[in-house]
């Protein structure tokens, strides 16, 4: 099982970013596999850990998914469902953090970064977009699809989403997509390694912009996404919309959709279980019968009453309430209230009169044992 990530890095949940940022500093340096030479690789997946937790938090949204879902509502946003350096967003962070005392590059000796120039950054992943939306339960019992508008980056369909349609090295790192800076003190010379301000850290420049985009490579468009509102969803739950997010040259981020339920007229829910108040006529509750009760779907549900019924009391409908994620149903609970009589009418007095004469004067009711 996971650590909270409020434990990995000994802080308390109302903790402040600079916080966040003091306790990973510790930790960081804590857990650095040059500081732990006899036992690197322990000290490696500690390092990872407490890396996963600072990417979590320092994150004002996955921050606010982690407090609501745990760690099931954050491992959506990792690319493979479970954390990977690549799902690092703070290395500059990390290198603000830990520079180059150590020797090295923390970048490659830590991270085995591989398939790209030394020193050059991953192309940024484009980010995600937060959507909350108010949902009635007619929607939600009978899988109701759902549109709403988002404005999003997308990419430039001239130069293909690069940026521009000619490349070269960059000359202010050689394409290393870092610069290296000495700077001397009483302890020594030390050496600190930043993304090249030039490209960026990609290691190349673009030599022919593209007009369309300005070189960004992406473009601000409305879009109307169309979903069919889960069943049985309930509110605050979330859905996940993979590659519909903004445009990055590293990748797609996703629609993070948040279900709002609105209030209802008349149903109250709680969980699967549907619960409505019905006025009843007094000689319902006496004789017997049955009474319509309104359902999501658009009909009446028939209902039946049983003589002698009090008010209030409660009627339980199996099967009748909100629809389960697994095909089944909640139940129905129909509370019979006794419903006021407003007629003013001369004859209602007398037969209210002779009623008394059966009902008799108030008495306790004894207690359930």
């Amino acid at each position: 099982m996971k650590k909270d990530y409020y434990d990995v890095l000994g802080i308390g949940k109302s903790a402040s970013p600079d916080d966040i940022k003091k306790a990973y500093r510790g930790k960081a340096k804590q857990y650095h596999p040059d500081m732990n030479r006899d036992n690197k690789q322990e000290a490696a997946e500690k390092f990872k850990e407490v890396s996963e937790a600072y990417e979590v938090l320092i994150d004002p949204q996955k921050r606010q998914l982690y407090d609501q879902y745990g760690h099931d509502g954050v491992s959506q946003t990792f690319k493979g469902g479970g954390f990977t350096w690549d799902d690092f967003t703070h290395f500059d962070d990390l290198q603000d953090i830990l520079g180059n005392l150590f020797g090295g590059s923390i970048f490659e000796d830590v991270f085995g970064f591989t398939g790209r120039s030394r020193g050059q950054q991953r192309a940024r992943k484009g980010g995600d977009i937060h959507v909350i939306l108010k949902v009635s339960l007619e929607e939600i019992a009978n899988s109701a699809k759902k549109q709403f508008k988002i404005n999003r980056y997308e990419g430039c369909s001239s130069c293909g989403g690069k940026g521009g349609t000619d490349f070269a090295a960059c000359s202010q790192c050689g394409g290393r997509g870092q610069v290296r800076t000495q700077s001397r003190s009483f302890f020594g010379t030390f050496t600190s390694v930043s993304p090249c301000p030039s490209c960026k850290g990609s290691g190349q420049v673009i030599k022919t912009p593209c007009s369309k985009c300005g070189a960004t490579g992406r473009i601000r468009k409305s879009r109307t996404i169309e979903i069919k509102t889960p069943r049985g969803v309930a509110n605050g739950q979330y859905i996940v919309l993979r590659g519909e997010g903004h445009y990055g040259q590293g990748g797609k981020g996703s629609i993070i959709v948040q279900f709002e339920e609105k209030p209802h007229e008349y149903f109250e829910r709680q969980g699967y279980n549907l619960y409505i108040r019905m006025f009843t006529p007094y000689s319902k509750l006496i004789g017997g019968g049955s009474i319509e009760v309104p359902s999501l779907n658009g009909k009446q549900e028939r209902i039946k009453v049983s003589k002698g019924s009090s008010a209030p009391e409660i009627i339980r409908v199996k099967g009748k309430g909100m629809p389960r994620p697994d095909g089944g149903h909640g139940d129905l609970f129909v509370e019979l209230d006794l419903k006021p009589l407003k007629s003013t009418d001369r004859n209602l007095g007398k037969i209210i009169d002779e009623l008394k004469r059966y009902e008799g004067e108030p008495t306790p009711r004894p207690r359930a044992k």
